[in-house]
Order: C-alpha cells, then sequence, then structure tokens
C-alpha cells in the first residue's frame, strides 16, 4: 500500500521494551503521555523482507512531537528477526520508501534547517541529503528502473511590495517596522503550516545517483497537489499526478494528469495531458503491475455534504472507461495497493468505528477481510486512522489496542504472524479504562447509532459516576474502540466517558455519512442526546451530573446541544468550535470548500440561512457554564470564532470561561498543550458536580 493516512508523527530514543516488569498498577497520569510510543507508516519492501516504519512519542525535553525511523526484518515464516533504529529523530524522518530492488530508500527529513529527499543504501546505513535548496519535497516515489525520484515541491516567489517606499535606514539605533503583507491568494494561510509564501506547487525529477534536479511543470499558479499522490507510468516516461484547476469554484474538483517525465536541457516542460475528466475528485493515482491501468481514490460529484472516497480503475490513455471497483463495499478507502500480480489490491477502508485491511478483486469487487481491526494512531482522541501495506506477500499495520498506542502488527498469508509493542511494559503497569460497546435507537427516527463507554479504572458497579459526553469533529469522521490520552484521562477522573458516531459519521456508507445534507447541526443531536439518555438511565450512572464536550465538529455540537437543552448539562467545553458559520467560510483555510459544500449557499446570498445553522444563533439560550479552548494559531476554525461566543455569554452574564494556546493550531498544538486542553474540562467539571 503506498498510500498511507496522515497521521501524528513522534519518536523516543529510549531502548525497545520487550519484557513486562510486574509492579503495582495505577490509572493513567498526565506525565504519562511522554512514556507512550506508537508506530506509524508501515512500508513493506518488495520482496517482502523488511519493514520501513517511524517509532514516535513525545520528546520532554523540546516538548515537541519527534520521529524515527526503525527498519525491521521479517523471516520465510512472518516472525520478525531483528529491528534496528536507521534515522535518529534529531532529523524528524518520514515518508520513507524502497527502491523497487529494496536496496535503497528514500526519506524526507531536515537538513540546514529545511526538510529535503535524502537516499540512504541499507548496506551502508548512512542517509545522504540528495536536494537542497527551499523547495521542501514531499511525497517522494521511485521510478520503475530506480534511476529517479519524483516529488512536489514549491517554488517560492518575491514577495509584493507597496511602490513608491524610500528604502529603509541602516545602522545602529535603526528600528523600522516590518514590511507590510500584501495578500491576494484566498489560501495564503493553512492550519498548521501557517501563512504560505507567495510562489506555486510544482513537480520535479531528481536523479538518485547526483541529485540534480528537473522540474517538469512551470507557471506561477500550482500545478499540482502536494497530497494527491504520484506514481510512475512502467516504461517511466510519465508521471501520474492529481491537480485542482479550480480550488475557488472546484474545491472538489480533481483530475488525474499525466505529466511527460523529461525535460531537455535547457527547454520547457511540456503541459501535462489530462487523464480523468469526470465530475468528481481523483487522487492517489497507483499503475498496475503490467502498466495498462490505474488505480486511485475517488469521489463523484454531488450536492451532499460528504463525498465518499472510494476506489476506482482506469485505463492509462486519456477517456478510458472508469470502473467503480468498491461500489458494493459502500465504505470510505483510507488507503491501498496493488498486489503483485495485478489481479487484486489491499484496501485499507473504515468500518463502524474500526479500520479494516482487505483484499479485493481487480475484476469484480469481490472482498475478503484480511486483518479486521487497524489501529487508530490519532492518540489524542480514539479515531479510526490507521496505516497499512503489503507487498511480496507481507503485510504490515498498526495494531489496535484499547489500553495504549498502536505498535506493529505482521503477516504472511491471512493471519497475523509476528508484531512489536512498544508499550507493553508501560501498560502492565497501569489500570487501563475498560471500552465497552453501546447502541441505540435514535429518538429521531429510530435509526441504530453505535457508541462506546470508557469506564473508570476502578469501576465499581454499586457506585455512581458523572458522565462526559465528548462528540467527535470533522463531523465525517469517526471514533472509535482505541486507546487517546484524552478519554483515558476523563475515565482516570472518575468519569464515565460516553463517545459515539452519530449520523454524519463515516464508516456506515454514504447515505448514514450524508443524512447531515442541508441539517448539519440537526438530528445528529437527537443521536447523541438518545445516547446520553440511555446511559445516564444506568444504575451506575449519575444522571444529576451530565458533562458534554467536543472539538472541531464536535465544538459545533457541544453548543447546539447546551443552546438546543440548556438545563442537561451541569456543564459543557467546546474546544475549537465553529461558532458563526459566515465567519467560517470567509476567515477559514478550507473557505471555498464549507461555503460550496456545507452551506450550499453564500452567506450574502442567504444570511437567514446561516445564523439558523451557527451556534451563535443559540447564543440568548445558553445558560449551561462553558469553557471554550482554541488555538490562537488555528486557522482551521479561527480564534476569532471562540472570542465571539466567549463575549456573547460574558454580555449575557453566563459563567464563561476562554483559554488560549499560543501558537497551537487546530490539533491543539505541543504535548503540554494537549494536557492543558484535557485538563483544564476535567477541573472545569470537577468544580461544578452536583452534591
Amino acid at each position: 500500500m503506498k498510500i498511507l493516512i496522515a497521521a501524528l508523527l513522534a519518536a523516543s530514543s529510549l531502548p525497545i521494551a520487550t519484557q513486562v516488569v510486574a509492579q503495582e498498577a495505577k490509572p493513567f497520569q498526565p506525565a504519562d503521555i511522554y512514556d507512550l510510543q506508537m508506530v506509524t507508516q508501515p512500508v513493506v519492501s518488495p520482496d517482502g523482507s523488511r519493514i520501513l516504519f517511524t517509532r514516535g512519542a513525545f520528546d520532554r525535553g523540546t516538548d515537541r512531537r519527534a520521529s524515527e525511523l526503525w527498519l525491521a526484518h521479517v523471516d520465510a515464516a512472518g516472525k520478525i528477526i531483528d529491528r534496528r533504529l536507521l534515522v535518529g529523530r534529531d532529523v524528524s524522518p518520514r515518508q520513507a520508501r524502497f527502491s523497487p530492488d529494496g536496496s535503497r530508500i528514500v526519506y524526507v527529513a531536515q537538513y540546514l534547517g529545511k526538510p529535503q529527499l535524502h537516499v540512504m543504501a541499507l548496506a551502508e546505513a548512512v542517509g545522504k541529503p540528495l536536494t537542497s535548496g527551499n523547495l521542501s519535497p514531499v511525497g517522494p516515489v521511485w521510478s520503475p528502473d530506480g534511476k529517479r525520484i519524483a516529488f512536489a515541491g514549491r517554488v517560492e516567489a518575491k514577495p509584493a511590495s507597496i511602490p513608491g517606499m524610500p528604502e529603509k535606514p541602516t545602522g545602529m539605533g535603526v528600528e523600522a517596522a516590518a514590511d507590510a503583507k500584501i495578500v491576494s491568494d484566498l489560501f495564503w494561510r493553512a492550519d498548521g503550516a501557517g501563512e504560505i509564501k507567495p510562489g506555486a506547487t510544482h513537480l520535479f525529477v531528481a536523479d538518485a545517483a547526483t541529485g540534480a534536479v528537473s522540474q517538469l511543470t512551470s507557471g506561477d499558479t500550482d500545478r499540482i497537489n502536494d497530497n494527491g499522490g504520484l506514481d510512475w507510468t512502467r516504461d517511466g516516461r510519465a508521471i501520474v499526478g492529481a491537480f485542482t484547476a479550480d480550488p475557488i469554484n472546484g474545491p472538489r474538483e480533481v483530475d488525474l494528469y499525466l505529466y511527460d517525465a523529461h525535460v531537455a536541457a535547457g527547454g520547457q516542460p511540456k503541459p501535462p495531458t489530462r487523464l480523468t475528466s469526470r465530475p468528481g475528485s481523483e487522487t492517489a493515482p497507483q499503475v498496475s503491475p503490467d502498466g495498462r491501468s490505474v488505480a486511485f481514490v475517488g469521489a463523484e460529484a454531488s450536492g451532499e455534504f460528504y463525498d465518499m472516497p472510494e476506489l476506482w480503475t482506469t485505463g492509462i490513455a486519456p477517456g478510458s472507461p472508469i470502473n467503480h471497483l468498491s461500489k458494493a463495499l459502500d465504505r470510505p478507502i483510507a488507503g491501498f495497493g496493488w498486489d503483485d500480480d495485478g489481479r487484486s489490491l489491499h484496501i485499507l477502508y473504515h468500518d463502524e468505528g474500526t479500520q479494516r485491511l482487505a483484499r479485493i478483486d481487480a475484476a469484480s469487487g469481490a472482498t475478503r477481510v484480511m486483518i479486521p481491526s487497524v489501529g487508530g494512531t490519532r492518540l489524542y482522541l480514539p479515531s479510526a486512522s490507521g496505516q497499512a501495506d503489503c507487498a511480496g506477500g507481507t503485510c504490515a499495520w498498526t495494531t489496535a489496542f484499547t489500553d495504549r498506542p498502536t505498535g506493529l502488527g505482521v503477516s504472511k498469508g491471512a493471519a497475523e504472524t509476528d508484531g512489536l509493542d512498544f508499550n507493553a511494559q508501560w501498560a502492565a503497569a497501569r489500570k487501563p479504562a475498560r471500552i465497552a460497546e453501546i447502541t441505540v435507537a435514535s429518538r429521531a427516527d429510530g435509526r441504530r447509532v453505535q457508541g462506546w463507554i470508557a469506564y473508570p479504572p476502578d469501576f465499581n458497579p454499586a457506585r455512581r459516576y458523572p458522565i462526559i459526553l465528548d462528540i467527535h469533529g470533522g463531523p465525517n469522521t469517526d471514533y472509535g474502540p482505541f486507546f487517546s490520552v484524552t478519554h483515558s484521562l476523563y475515565a482516570a477522573a472518575g468519569y464515565l466517558v460516553l463517545y459515539t458516531n452519530p449520523r454524519g459519521s463515516i464508516g456506515y456508507g454514504r447515505e448514514f455519512a450524508n443524512l447531515i445534507t442541508n441539517a448539519y447541526p440537526g438530528q445528529d443531536h437527537d443521536d447523541l442526546m438518545t445516547m446520553v439518555d440511555a446511559l445516564a438511565a444506568r444504575p451506575y450512572a449519575d444522571a444529576k451530573n451530565l458533562f458534554i464536550g467536543g472539538g472541531s465538529g464536535g465544538g459545533v455540537l457541544t453548543l447546539w446541544a447546551i443552546g438546543k437543552e440548556p438545563d442537561k448539562f451541569r456543564a459543557a467545553v467546546a474546544l475549537r468550535p465553529v461558532v458563526d458559520w459566515t465567519d467560517q467560510v470567509t476567515t477559514s483555510d478550507g473557505t471555498a470548500f464549507f461555503m460550496k459544500h456545507w452551506m450550499g449557499a453564500t452567506p450574502w446570498d442567504k444570511p437567514d440561512l446561516y445564523f439558523q445553522r451557527s451556534p451563535f444563533s443559540l447564543s440568548g439560550e445558553i445558560k449551561t457554564p462553558t469553557l471554550l479552548i482554541t488555538g490562537e494559531n488555528d486557522y482551521r476554525t479561527p480564534i476569532s470564532q471562540t472570542e465571539q461566543m466567549f463575549g456573547a455569554l460574558k454580555l449575557r452574564g453566563v459563567e464563561a470561561e476562554m483559554i488560549r494556546l499560543p501558537g497551537a493550531g487546530h490539533g491543539m498544538g505541543r504535548p503540554s498543550q494537549w494536557l492543558q486542553s484535557i485538563l483544564a474540562p476535567i477541573d472545569w467539571f470537577n468544580q461544578r458536580k452536583a452534591k
């Protein structure tokens, strides 16, 4: 599998824990976050004998996430016979790929303060920088002959300036103001990346031996999607990539293009050939082993809230018929790759709170599950966000646990044959939060809704426990039965933690995900309240102490709930919420997408629609004590919205508090900021329990 889900990259230089040491178990504690280790980005060598993976953790000294690149050897029986560190945390290695013959790897790592391509001959185990400069390579992929590496990179342009300005003085005592920033691009900033420097993203090819770089596209605007995936045609003459021609009017209109892989010395790049042209999106291309077709993740254009990513194939020539391979599955595809014989593909897909690794027939679309549960790698919250890869008869994936982060799973054939668990010793010394499934029939329409309860580590059914309903964001994402830092700390504080997948969640089919079309928020609120009432009715639940919280889309539904049912919850916490949809579609980093596909109209044409669907419209009804938490550099749901709700509640005399995380984006920032965003809600709830 060559396409992997984006995940948190973190690292540790601690020795691998292989022996469980008996000691008195205790509940999860805040400082434990710095002891956790996690496997991400497994990649299998072409012959199936080796596995690259990232080993991660939080570095306490730097208070940051970091990563290490490891290599494991697998024998013919699928057993791991050794593993070793290849690249340390000091350069943050990522996006590693084996060469076609398996003798070398390419990866992205820091070099002289910039991300650069590195190549390592595994026999030497010494990584050497291949590129330099300001391109910041992304998504490297080897040519079939192993001589070249394609990647996307950004060509910076000179910032615009105001004409006529006199020269700035120089010398001691001069304190001139910084130059004005002239912004003309709607997409001038992105969450997690900050302000985007002027320039354009282009396609490049580097010689794997010399590092000589050729630019295959040109112009002052983006010519390739840097997160859309790349692959080579089997003859090495062209590269298949994804491109969004009009990100403002068609943010979901993404097509595949064929780019000529050769540029003559001193010559200009040839115009690309459009490979797909149907309405909708096509990304993550992978050419079949015989070179005759290309598989991709795509979604048909619709007027619905959610266009579900599915698996498709088409010919390598423009105008070829398109085959909807995963139609019968009716589940979102998270990653895939061709099997060696080209007769099938392995796919990773979301299904009812988890992810499954399966094999799908390239002709019929018939699917067979190989690994029933692939572990999530988000860690902050329990989302299905795993990764997997298969090659040479070996599969590797991120393993699923309810009491600790992911490890590495390995299989030869249909069953798991071995694995690595870096958290076994740590987990043996902790009392985990037991996780159990709960399902209800929604009060809205009787539709089945799935969720989970995390019980306090010392749970006693003869006692009564307060409840925290935690709502996932997205809203087209999911929660599942996985370990998370947030829910572990909530449970350790003595709460029943309820989390669920209301309508709009993925993994239950396209229809379920789109029940919120033109109705968000809407009956998803009923799904959530049905869950709360079902748990509150159990004899060990304290129905007088109900609390609610959630982030992003979960922040939306939290504020909506306390506006619709102001007497239900003792206290609420909304993290990085959308408060005003007009603000969201004009100031976030996804403006065009949110306006066109989530609202379906402009705020100047239908202001009443925007107001009615905004939690701000209910601010006059809210009386629940409310804590608001947002990163000051959150560009997905800008902090101006948090300020808006805080101001409204304070003006009305509602008990409210705002926590601002300096420098943090939508992902809630650095490890210590994660902890602040979890411990503050626990304290907020503790202070407001009914006796």
